[in-house]
């Protein structure tokens, strides 16, 4: 007889009580459960630094032209589990973040709540074929 992995189990005696293939079960269950919790976590993961990447990609795109080297310092964070951060790092010379001054100035050019709306829809596929697929 085997379990759920296919490992060897000794045969139980006809007297012995269910209460110890239940226990066994549930224990089976939910370690069946934690790795698919598991390998879920993972592709996430990965379909979120994917996504992170591409979204990266779009936002330097929309970066506008005239704004001088804001448009290559665009950083993604993706140390943290299911949880990754795109952040421009290009201040001026009062440490205000220029795409601060671009998407909300009075003399702006808003892009990145644009971008990151028009890129919802991909953002969301490429985290999803991953999880299905491992791929995106």
């Amino acid at each position: 007889m085997a379990d759920w992995k296919g490992r060897k189990r000794k045969p139980r005696s006809k007297r012995q009580s269910l209460k110890p293939t239940l226990n066994e079960l549930q224990a089976a269950l939910s370690e069946f459960l934690d790795d698919i919790q598991a390998e879920i976590y993972e592709k996430v993961d990965r379909g979120l630094d994917k996504a992170t990447e591409y979204l990266k990609g779009k936002l330097e795109d929309a970066t506008p032209i005239d704004s001088g080297i804001t448009r290559g310092k665009w950083e993604a964070d993706l140390r943290y589990t299911n949880v990754r951060y795109i952040n421009n790092v290009q201040c001026n010379e009062n440490g205000i973040p220029i795409v601060n001054l671009l998407e909300f100035g009075s003399r702006g050019k808003p892009f990145v709540r644009k971008t990151v709306a028009e890129s919802q829809n991909e953002v969301i596929n490429i985290i999803k074929g991953e999880i299905e697929n491992g791929s995106s």
